[in-house]
């Protein structure tokens, strides 16, 4: 988001006001190009003003009647939350699904403390509503956590394809991304995908990661032996 803003302010080419527009507003990128300048200049300013600020983190706020909550550990989170939190939060049109992970009702209050809802993917449209604010400081909190995460387990989070690298390896790695993993955990039992995606993300990724090295290590062994 950062960066977007900070591109916003040095360049002011009509085509990276449309792609604010386009990111921030859900309207298309060729209609964006029909609305009026002074409208896009209205909006725009808006949008870099709100993305230049550091944003601020929100734990709690009531949407319908109902008070929600911030996930009080994001290193508690669940295999299951953390993918489909990766997968959403980069997409302004799939925002309402990844903060349908990071907020939900509050159950039990005391002294500050609280507790939240079990986490279920259904029914995230109802985050759509939920206050702007909130949702952009909990994705740049987010975004935060998960560059913590890149960087302690760096050798899981590797780029699948770099550029040019077209190979058949390369094309399976891209289809079915974090799905690899979880089959990998689950030791090939499909029976077990679900039970798989309730365990704790640092469990899980020590465990991809020691895999991953440990075959590395064997790989080397084996091409050295011929």
């Amino acid at each position: 988001i950062s960066e977007i803003a900070n591109l916003s302010i040095k360049e002011e080419g009509s085509f990276l006001n449309a792609k604010m527009i386009e990111i921030f507003c859900g309207i298309p990128l060729s209609d964006s190009y029909k609305l009026k300048m002074s409208s896009v200049e209205a909006i725009v300013d808006i949008l870099t003003e709100m993305l230049n600020e550091t944003p601020t983190h929100i734990d709690k706020f009531t949407l319908n009647g109902t008070q929600y909550g911030f996930i009080p550990d994001l290193d508690e989170m669940s295999l299951g939350e953390y993918v489909d939190l990766d997968g959403n939060a980069s997409d302004w049109q799939k925002m309402h699904i990844a903060m349908n992970v990071l907020y939900r009702p509050i159950v039990t209050s005391k002294v500050g403390k609280y507790n939240i809802e079990e986490y279920t993917a259904s029914d995230s449209d109802k985050m759509k509503a939920m206050p702007l604010g909130a949702a952009i400081g909990s994705l740049f909190f987010f975004l935060q956590f998960r560059d913590r995460v890149i960087e302690a387990y760096d050798s899981l989070f590797q780029q699948s394809r770099t550029d040019g690298d077209y190979s058949r390896a390369a094309n399976f790695s891209a289809k079915w991304g974090w799905y690899s993993s979880i089959f990998s955990l689950a030791g090939g039992d499909v029976r077990k995908l679900e039970d798989i995606t309730k365990l704790n993300i640092h469990q899980c990724f020590t465990f991809l990661s020691f895999t991953k090295e440990k075959a590395e290590i064997e790989s080397q062994q084996i091409k050295s032996k011929f």
